[in-house]
Parts: C-alpha cells; sequence; structure tokens
C-alpha cells in the first residue's frame, strides 16, 4: 500500500538519467470504481512544467521516478501554465488531498488526510480508497511516533463524493460516480451536506424523477432551498414527478417564490439539524408507487 503524501516530492529522472523535477502531482480519470494513476505531474516547487503519461513510466519507487527513452519531452510540456485535463480526469492533490469529501454510504462529511493509492500486477498505481483519520495529518507533519497513537480511518474510493470544485464537476459527468448510483433516500442526505449551488446542479443531472424522490426525502428547509434555487422550468419538472403530498406542498412554495441568495448550507452544522427524515408520509407514498410501478 502507498500513501500519496509520501509519493509526491520525489524526483524524477529521464532516461538519461537527469533529474528534470520533482513529482508534484498524480492524475486519475474517473469513470470506474478505482481509478488508476493517468498522468504524472512534473515541476519545481509548486509549478508544474510537465504531464508526463503513466506509459512513460520505467520504475516508480519511493525514490524516485525513473522515466522512459519517450522523445523530446517538449510535447509534454505545460503551454502558458495551463494545465489542460481531459473531462474526467482530476489532480489528486490539488482537487482531493485536504479537501472535503461525503461518505455517500455513511453519510459523513470528512475531510481527506491522505490517498491511499495500490500497486496493480502490471506496476500501475490505483486509487483505492481516502485516510480521513487524524493519524494522516501526524505523519504528514512528520510526527510519525504521535501519529501511531491514532486509528487510520479509510473510505472506499467508489463510496464518495468530491466537494472541490473540479471534483464534483467531473463527478456530474461521469455516470460511473456514487452519487449516480444512490436511492432516493442516499441522494437526499448528499443534498443535505452540499452548497447549494452543488445541490441544484446534482438535481439537474439525475433528471427530474430521481431528483422529486430525493427533495419529497429532504427536511422543509432544504428542500424549499433546492426549489427555489432552481429555474422555474427545471423547478416545474420536479413537481410533475413528486408525490402528492409533497406535490401540494412545494407548489405553494413555488408559487409564493421570492427573491433567494444563493448561500451555501451551514454544512458544519446545519445538516445535522436538517438531516432527513427517517420516514414521511411523502417518502412513504412514493415508495408504494415505485412497488406498484406507477410512472408519474
Amino acid at each position: 500500500m502507498l500513501v500519496l503524501s509520501r509519493e509526491t516530492g520525489q524526483d524524477v529522472r529521464d532516461a538519461d538519467g537527469r533529474v528534470i523535477g520533482k513529482l508534484r502531482d498524480l492524475t486519475a480519470r474517473l469513470g470506474v470504481e478505482h481509478p488508476v494513476v493517468y498522468r504524472l505531474a512534473i515541476g519545481a516547487r509548486r509549478r508544474i512544467v510537465y504531464l508526463v503519461p503513466w506509459t512513460a513510466v520505467a520504475a516508480f519507487e519511493r525514490s524516485e521516478v525513473q522515466l522512459r527513452d519517450v522523445g523530446p519531452l517538449d510535447r509534454f510540456l505545460i503551454r502558458r501554465g495551463e494545465i489542460s485535463l481531459e473531462e474526467d480526469e482530476l489532480l489528486l492533490v490539488r482537487d482531493v488531498l485536504d479537501t472535503q469529501i461525503i461518505d455517500v454510504v455513511g453519510h459523513r462529511l470528512s475531510r481527506v488526510s491522505d490517498i491511499v493509492l495500490t500497486r496493480l500486477a502490471d506496476g500501475r498505481l490505483e486509487v483505492a480508497a481516502v485516510d480521513v483519520s487524524g493519524a494522516a495529518v501526524w505523519r504528514r507533519l512528520g510526527l510519525r511516533r504521535l501519529s501511531e497513537r491514532f486509528d487510520g480511518r479509510a473510505l472506499d474510493w467508489r463510496d464518495l463524493h468530491l466537494t472541490s470544485a473540479r471534483g464534483h464537476d467531473v463527478h456530474l459527468a461521469t455516470t460511473t460516480a456514487a452519487m449516480h448510483q444512490l436511492d432516493a433516500q442516499g441522494l437526499a442526505e448528499l443534498l443535505t451536506r452540499l452548497d447549494l449551488t452543488s445541490a441544484t446542479e446534482i438535481v439537474k443531472a439525475v433528471g427530474p424523477v430521481r431528483a422529486a424522490g430525493a427533495v419529497a426525502r429532504t427536511h422543509p428547509v432544504v428542500g424549499h432551498r433546492i426549489m427555489l434555487a432552481l429555474e422555474p422550468q427545471e423547478a416545474a419538472k420536479v413537481l410533475d414527478e413528486l408525490p402528492r403530498e409533497a406535490d401540494d406542498h412545494y407548489r405553494q412554495v413555488v408559487g409564493s417564490r421570492t427573491p433567494l441568495t444563493r448561500r451555501r448550507f451551514r454544512r458544519l452544522r446545519g445538516w445535522r439539524l436538517r438531516r432527513p427524515p427517517a420516514t414521511t408520509s411523502a417518502a412513504c407514498r412514493l415508495d408504494r408507487e415505485d412497488d406498484r410501478g406507477v410512472d408519474r
């Protein structure tokens, strides 16, 4: 098992043995439950100079990274400081490490202390999990003995939703992301923990039928804010799919629309007070309709 914080920072050498920079980051392309490392971000200090594909790696060790002879490195050069990523690609250090994530299975909001990588049989690195424990923080600070007093806590990568700007956008566009596999109750839990802009983006991404099931199960305060933040045409589509009890209630909310400031949810306090109820009449009705195969 490898951890990202220990792998970044070592020298990267070209095929002739010359140091071309330090390993600053790794990229991964989402689209599978456990993505593999796609490219290496190499640079000096905090500036990334090269984005080199994994296929150019001859050896990836703790002491250094050795590249193959892949010709001139200029073709991997970052031009004008602009890092161009694929639609489903993100930088693990920049977009995941030290950012908040949501465990969609355990319904927890956590901060990523480190990223766990595993080495596959062919030598590639797979993104397996994130470490959200205090032990990882102390280890990164160089306090290894202190870190050993704490237990590690890893969350499987496939059960996460990233809240960083890039991570959230990639998950929206990737159909295999955890948010696309959630049932209505799980989706309601996720919406409760996101800021208002991100929550409305998810409502649009999952479609009106799934969005209606989630809104019907959210706390009324959360549901109100989401419905009022949606554009009228988007709100109308969700209203048409709501069960009757929730439909009547939210039509009144949307009908009395007042200007809404797009403030972020108070995720560290408000979501604990406004978690989705365990059961609601609207949710129970929707479950019964689902069982009968009713297509509203």
